[in-house]
């Protein structure tokens, strides 16, 4: 019998630019703002999903990314690391109130 209930999920089908974007932002040649815009393009397109306790989240102690996220973005745009690892970054820094939301 198959089973339908597989453990894979869809790739996200995240454009170019925003690798792009990454890859630019890591190398400090765009600044944090444009880099978070490409996210708030995944996140209205539905790209990337909204971790459910984002909307209590209102103020955070800190809207500075962490230099992680920028080694991250780096090694995501040269192929280093995946997709799934990349948005799980992402979505800390959602979590965390560090790049706001709306839904």
């Amino acid at each position: 019998s198959i089973n339908h209930q597989t453990q894979s999920v869809p790739k996200p089908n995240i454009p170019s630019w925003i690798k792009n974007n990454a890859g630019w932002w890591a190398e400090d040649s765009i600044d944090d703002n444009a880099f978070t815009q490409g996210i708030q393009f995944l996140i209205k397109e539905k790209i990337l999903n909204i971790p459910h306790d984002a909307s209590e989240q209102t103020t955070s102690s800190s809207n500075v990314i962490p230099s992680w996220i920028k080694t991250n973005a780096g090694w995501w745009s040269d192929g280093s690391i995946s997709d799934d690892d990349f948005l799980k970054g992402i979505q800390f820094l959602i979590k965390q109130g560090i790049i706001n939301v709306s839904r």
